[in-house]
């Protein structure tokens, strides 16, 4: 049987943003349901985690309901693999639903057969039925950094915050509300996405120092990024434009500085907002004192599109002990009712 009651949440607020593709897009995170039933399907690939659930609903009609989680490499951090559920387990769950009506479910929080709980999205979230459970065990920061400076694993408990409503150009404006979410979204087809939305999102990502370049590892969509210091060994001119665009890095006492122009992807954000061929991206990652944050800001300039710069910000912490996944993107054969 269906539970539906209303729960407002700063996740539904605008100024939050989503990477893989645009969440807020297809589920009202501002209204949490639960649905209990049969497990009848499960597809544990990335982007994400989808189970059939079979539904008793109230009048004893059956309905197949489709329950969307994180990725797999968030699941597993948390205690979860492919074996922790099965075929015909009676489980439930809570989350948003689907904007649509469609029986669908961006869930949160599972129960499982044995009466564990577990934590199943990308974001922070508190349990619902217990008092114990998988809960946010991969964000755990522990006191015992590498001393390394900015040459580790980061991670971040929150999206990051866009600091100003975007202020874009009369044309810009009518290219995004062309935007269909359902038949245009480059990750629902496992197409990354191009900066600066390469790097929004919530999994982690780390830098590795090499001569005169550092690479960026970004665990989604298996990224990876050169930022050549000091111009490196390739010219602007040398450089054929791709998703990433052309970095440029330096430092500036305990912050990386990062220039980037020539990126070849049509969209700023998972939200349909386009991304002109002569846009640039300064961004700036600032290590604290002790070394185990790094305060983060993302400035892009693109007069095709944006009438005011667009400027994202979030604290990265250090995450000892965690390793970049593959990602891994995978289609599936059946695609869900919400995205339809």
């Amino acid at each position: 049987m269906r539970i539906f009651f209303f729960v407002l949440s700063f996740f539904a607020c605008p100024s939050f943003l989503t990477a893989h593709h645009s969440v807020t897009a297809f589920f009202d995170r501002a209204t949490i349901i639960e649905v209990e039933g049969t497990i009848t399907e499960i597809f544990w690939r990335n982007p994400h985690v989808f189970l059939t659930l079979e539904v008793i609903g109230e009048e004893g009609v059956t309905e197949n309901w489709e329950l969307e989680a994180g990725t797999t490499n968030t699941l597993m951090r948390r205690g979860i693999t492919s074996n922790s559920l099965g075929l015909g387990d009676q489980i439930k769950a809570a989350g948003a639903e689907s904007r649509r009506g469609e029986p669908a479910i961006f869930i949160s929080n599972l129960l499982l057969p044995n009466g564990t709980e577990v934590i199943v999205s990308d974001r922070d979230a508190t349990l619902r039925w217990t008092t114990e459970g998988t809960y946010n065990q991969d964000l755990d920061v522990s006191d015992q950094l590498s001393g390394q400076g900015i040459f580790k694993v980061w991670g971040h408990r929150e999206l990051y915050r866009l600091r100003n409503p975007l202020v874009l150009t009369p044309i810009a404006q009518d290219l995004k509300a062309e935007f269909n979410p359902r038949t245009d979204d480059p990750g629902l087809r496992c197409i990354p996405p191009g900066m600066p939305n390469a790097v929004l999102n919530p999994y982690p990502m780390e830098f590795i120092e090499r001569d005169d370049r550092i690479i960026q590892r970004i665990e989604e969509w298996d990224a990876t990024r050169i930022i050549y210091m000091g111009g490196g060994v390739t010219t602007p001119e040398q450089f054929q434009p791709d998703h990433l665009g052309y970095s440029v890095g330096r430092f500036e006492e305990n912050s990386l500085i990062i220039e980037t122009s020539q990126i070849n992807f049509p969209f700023l954000d998972g939200d349909g907002t386009p991304m002109g061929p002569n846009a640039k991206i300064r961004e700036s990652y600032t290590l604290s004192e002790d070394e185990s944050s790094l305060f983060y800001e993302v400035l892009v300039e693109d007069s095709d599109n944006l009438l005011e710069p667009a400027i994202w910000e979030v604290i990265w912490t250090h995450r000892p002990g965690v390793n970049i996944m593959p990602f891994e993107c995978t289609l599936r054969d059946v695609v869900g009712p919400v995205y339809r």
